[in-house]
């Protein structure tokens, strides 16, 4: 295969794009989505919005822009999130001067519990494929790349 249009012999695409670190991440990141979602589905819930009130149940009254790094989202889509959050009952957000903190509620932090179950879940079923070390290992590999990239 021709892979740029010259006479040089190249790799084969779904070779290139294996051993491309961009699309085997997206692929990894479809893969856990799927997983995520799975293990939410009983909480009624989009995986964020557990992240989040997980997040909350740790470092309650923390600020809206703390909650979106932390998630490595923008502080917009944190805000709808916690938005519907809070019409669900699970959090409330009280403004202090331009920091909008946010708590649970009681009903939040009854609804972690599920929560908790959805997050172990998650994690017991991608470890039962890769298994426990090699998840481990993985996500210090990536913790690692993403700090490396994010000083560049």
């Amino acid at each position: 295969m021709y892979a740029n249009g010259g006479d040089e012999m190249e790799k084969p695409i779904e070779k290139a794009l294996d051993e491309c670190l961009f699309f085997s991440v997206k692929k990894l990141d479809r893969m856990l989505n799927k997983l995520a979602d799975e293990a939410f589905r009983k909480t009624g819930l989009a995986p964020t919005y557990g992240f989040i009130l997980l997040i909350l149940k740790e470092k309650d009254g923390i600020p809206q822009k703390d909650i979106a790094q932390m998630l490595y989202s923008a502080p917009s889509t944190i805000a709808r999130f916690v938005e519907k959050l809070e019409y669900k009952g699970y959090v409330k957000t009280v403004s202090e001067g331009r920091l909008s903190l946010v708590y649970l509620t009681e009903q939040g932090r009854q609804f972690t519990k599920e929560v908790d179950g959805s997050w172990e879940e998650l994690h017991q079923s991608y470890k039962a494929v890769l298994g426990n070390e090699a998840s481990k290992e993985l996500a210090e590999i990536m913790n690692e790349a993403t700090d490396k990239l994010q000083k560049k």
